[in-house]
């Protein structure tokens, strides 16, 4: 059943040519399976586990990026690199199986995909993740271009992923509505000059676009 929130977002929608979707934890239930292998990434390199709202709040960011962050946090000797290269190894050899669609969310991309919006993944995950997860899944024919985490210099919160999104679908920003479900990605969109939709778990996370005239998430 259609809420009016839902109803609202879709007809705005209309007046958008271009959609960009981050992948985990927006389009993919995969945020739990990274989660764990940051847990035992940690555990093996002797730094304690973090928090779930750790986890959330660093959510978004490039893996180099949060293992630079907890190496400060815990005033720790752990090289940041080999942490990123072993968390990328659990993830792709332990857990990326377990990941799954959101099933709201993908028939909404199909949906976008069937009225003629062009379609794009901007994900901070690696290539070989994003395609592995979006090939396993069903979802490759649908999407018109992928932006992966190794294609720009800077992670989000910096727009660059957005825009070389927008890039790819010959669309200018402001012709873009992005869904993200991380405070820190949402704080990227509004840097691109872009539109949102918030989700979460699944979830449409707002009644309605976000354009750039309106409050925003803030990180605290």
């Amino acid at each position: 059943m259609t809420t009016t929130a839902e109803s609202t977002i879709r007809a705005q929608l209309n007046l958008y040519p271009a959609m960009i979707f981050d992948m985990d934890g927006t389009v993919m239930n995969s945020e739990i399976w990274h989660h764990k292998a940051w847990q035992q990434m940690l555990k093996e390199f002797g730094l304690p586990e973090l928090t779930t709202a750790d986890l959330y709040g660093y959510g978004g960011m490039p893996t180099l990026a949060i293992a630079q962050a907890v190496v400060k946090r815990f005033n720790s000797n752990a090289d940041p690199q080999a942490m990123t290269v072993r968390k990328a190894e659990l993830y792709r050899n332990e857990f990326i199986k377990y990941a799954t669609p959101f099933p709201k969310i993908c028939a909404l991309l199909k949906d976008l995909h069937a009225a003629g919006k062009r379609i794009a993944i901007a994900t901070s995950s690696h290539n070989h993740e994003a395609t592995t997860l979006l090939t396993q899944n069903g979802l490759m024919p649908y999407i018109d271009a992928l932006v992966t985490g190794e294609l720009v210099a800077r992670g989000k919160p910096n727009p660059d992923i957005y825009l070389l999104a927008a890039e790819r679908l010959k669309a200018q920003p402001q012709d873009c509505v992005v869904f993200e479900d991380t405070v820190i990605g949402m704080q990227g969109i509004k840097n691109a000059g872009m539109a949102a939709v918030k989700v979460f778990e699944g979830e449409l996370d707002c009644d309605h676009v976000i354009t750039l005239a309106e409050p925003w998430p803030k990180k605290e």
